[in-house]
């Protein structure tokens, strides 16, 4: 499989893998190159589609499942005897299922094009593409964490590589030590090169959070609270919405231009929900009347958000104003749900106020004595 790059750059080839998407910092990284003009190929020794850290559209990425390299094996094993010498010393290395990978990449790293080889981690994507070295004769750097330092897969064939790499990059001053004096690396080809946070993103600056549990239906009006996301652009909020069902949320956040404000979370258990109400700020509720599923009864979400001490931002849908009395809003209107949830942003003490008062009310209206109740009136079914 192959999406291909229009970037005018000569493209790096990546070696790396892929088994449950990329690493979140090697994602950090591609995407961070791209943004400073560098093209970049990935090339998976290992693949699973649909994941988090799935490459984004548009970036190059070649994968090689097993089946298909079985499928291809005989012509691949044709292709490795044209280099007889390097058949023999990856057998004798143990490295030839490496060896069978980069036969199948190296034609492909010379098609695009490609300027050099880099691989992250100095396992088997480092054996991968050292034989792609050899078959290429393009430049080889590596990014060396740790585990490849203690536990390496293939230790022999690690300090025969190691030393013939080009660069290396190396994330911590222990792996550059231990590169010079134990595989006797030459000093200047090691550099220490630390591993890099967006430090906007990773911001010690806690914003607002907005919380939002629901079935992802139309009932739940999740067009308007996007649109109230649109019009709190500026404003220090995040917005997390839990759920699942047939309305893709999140598309539709993209579609809005909001995706960079919203957090998605696909359905929890109680002690995860208890986490997310304990630890967000405000509580939106965006339903709306809808002709096909109702009106809203008294969510049993609300109750919930308003025990863990949070203010409510709610649509004045069904009866729901039985149990909200601070902050009820007309239904269908983005713009009176961004209008509210702004004055919460900006009255931490409001926010406080609200919360304790919501609490009472759960207190008084939907304790335990309900259940007490109900069991009673069960009872009382059985002796008429």
């Amino acid at each position: 499989m192959a999406k291909h790059n229009s970037n005018k750059l000569a493209p790096i080839a990546y070696i790396v893998s892929m088994h449950a998407g990329l690493e979140a910092f090697i994602y950090r990284e591609v995407d961070a190159l791209y943004e400073r003009g560098y093209s970049i190929t990935l090339f998976a020794t290992k693949f699973a589609a649909n994941d988090v850290y799935s490459p984004k559209p548009n970036w190059p990425y070649y994968t090689a499942p097993i089946w298909r390299l079985l499928i291809e094996l005989p012509y691949l094993l044709l292709k490795m005897l044209t280099e007889p010498k390097l058949l023999l010393e990856a057998i004798k290395d143990n490295g030839i299922v490496d060896l069978i990978f980069a036969t199948k990449y190296a034609p492909i790293i010379k098609k695009i094009g490609a300027c050099q080889i880099h691989c992250h981690f100095g396992d088997h994507k480092l054996f991968v593409g050292y034989y792609c070295k050899r078959l290429t004769g393009l430049p080889l750097s590596v990014t060396i964490h740790s585990h490849e330092l203690h536990v390496n897969p293939n230790e022999k064939l690690f300090e025969k590589v190691i030393i013939d790499c080009t660069r290396i990059f190396a994330i911590s001053k222990l792996a550059v030590d231990i590169l010079v004096n134990r595989y006797s690396v030459p000093a200047e080809r090691v550099f220490l090169n630390k591993l890099s946070l967006d430090l906007d993103i990773w911001s010690d600056k806690k914003p607002v959070r907005v919380l939002t549990v629901g079935r992802f239906q139309p009932q739940k009006g999740f067009k308007y609270l996007f649109g109230a996301a649109q019009l709190l652009q500026n404003e220090n909020v995040e917005f997390i919405v839990v759920g699942f069902g047939p309305i893709n949320v999140r598309l539709m956040a993209k579609k809005m231009g909001v995706d960079d404000k919203v957090v998605f979370f696909d359905k929890l258990d109680q002690p995860q929900l208890r986490l997310m109400y304990q630890n967000c700020d405000i509580y939106c509720l965006p339903s709306i009347t809808h002709p096909e599923q109702g009106k809203e009864g008294i969510p049993v979400v609300l109750m919930e958000a308003m025990a863990c001490g949070l203010p409510i931002v709610a649509t004045n849908a069904g009866a729901v104003s039985e149990l909200v009395e601070d902050t009820l809003v007309a239904e269908q209107s983005s713009r009176d749900l961004a209008d509210a949830i702004r004055t919460l942003i900006n009255n931490p003490d409001l926010r406080h106020k609200q919360g304790i008062h919501n609490r009472s009310i759960v207190s008084k209206k939907h304790n335990l004595n309900n259940i007490d109740d109900f069991a009673a009136m069960l009872t009382a079914v059985q002796k008429r």
